[in-house]
């Protein structure tokens, strides 16, 4: 494709790639200086429209960050809390942007009428906790576990008691709860309610990756990038239930690590945990939260 200037449409931002720039400057200054004229890599003046075509690009992918910035999945950090008052919320203290960007996500589910996402989001407001899961069994047959009738909330993290007046004040009258911790809810009236609902099945991961490494690889820099990513990922943004995608890790290794992308390659990653083995996919029960305990819990084979 050839250069062309940058422009928004009904699909979203558009702009055009460094090498394209790098091709109209070197249109432009042939236009200048003449069809004939040399433009070598080894030329000062080859270097200096690859370092305008270079500022070009940077001014662009600001650019591009600041559009994107506009949807709470891409801001992050200051930006993410100029968004937040346009959902009724603020910065928590000492809270991620992805456990601000669920807080959105909880908040929007709220204003449908399913009953499973207004008492996930009631119990996602609550200070302090980080996952949820709702399922509510309407069968006359117990399932999984969760008797007939009744709602089974899963909770990570939070005040048992906030938890327990959000489910009671969102929950359909005349339908049970069901969980192993319990709480007293007491109405306007006086009146006590047994609230119950449950903690996740908590589920250590180790994790040995290999890697082919190259000239330039290091490993006391680039392996705490990697292991950041992996910490974040599965503690913090996998759900509740969610099986887990092995796979999935390899590129969130290679995008941390970007600074050594040519120095390395990843030719392997295992996930152990108390059911045995997976390189693929690992299912979860409903209950489940995957946990990396630290980067203890994360080896590396060099080849």
């Amino acid at each position: 494709m050839s250069y062309f200037p940058p422009y928004i449409d009904e699909t979203g931002m558009h702009m055009p790639t460094y090498e394209e720039r790098m091709q109209d400057l070197e249109e432009a200054y042939r236009t200048i200086f003449g069809m004939q004229a040399e433009l070598d890599p080894a030329m000062p003046d080859y270097q200096l429209l690859s370092v305008f075509a270079r500022g070009l690009d940077d001014t662009a992918a600001l650019v591009l960050e600041a559009y994107n910035a506009r949807n709470p999945q891409y801001a992050r950090g200051h930006t993410l809390d100029l968004l937040l008052p346009q959902y009724g919320l603020e910065r928590r203290a000492g809270e991620t942007d992805a456990e601000a960007r669920r807080r959105i996500a909880a908040g929007l589910a709220s204003k449908g009428v399913s009953i499973p996402d207004a008492i996930y989001a009631a119990i996602m407001n609550c200070a302090y906790v980080t996952h949820a899961k709702v399922r509510i069994n309407d069968t006359d047959t117990t399932i999984d576990g969760i008797p007939a009738h009744s709602i089974a909330a899963v909770v990570n993290s939070g005040r048992a008691d906030d938890i327990a007046k959000a489910l009671y004040e969102k929950k359909p009258p005349g339908i049970s709860t069901y969980g192993t911790t319990t709480r007293i809810v007491t109405d306007a009236h006086g009146g006590e309610h047994e609230i119950h609902f449950s903690r996740p099945a908590r589920t250590s991961v180790f994790l040995q990756i290999t890697l082919k490494t190259y000239a330039g690889f290091e490993a006391n820099t680039a392996e705490p990038l990697m292991n950041e990513a992996l910490l974040e990922y599965v503690n913090n943004q996998m759900a509740i239930g969610e099986d887990f995608n092995v796979p999935l890790l390899t590129g969130m290794m290679y995008q941390a690590a970007m600074g050594y992308i040519n120095t390395f390659a990843v030719t392997d990653v295992a996930m152990s945990y108390s059911g045995g083995v997976a390189q693929d996919k690992a299912a979860a029960g409903w209950n489940v939260k995957w946990v990396l305990a630290d980067s203890s819990a994360i080896s590396y084979v060099l080849e």
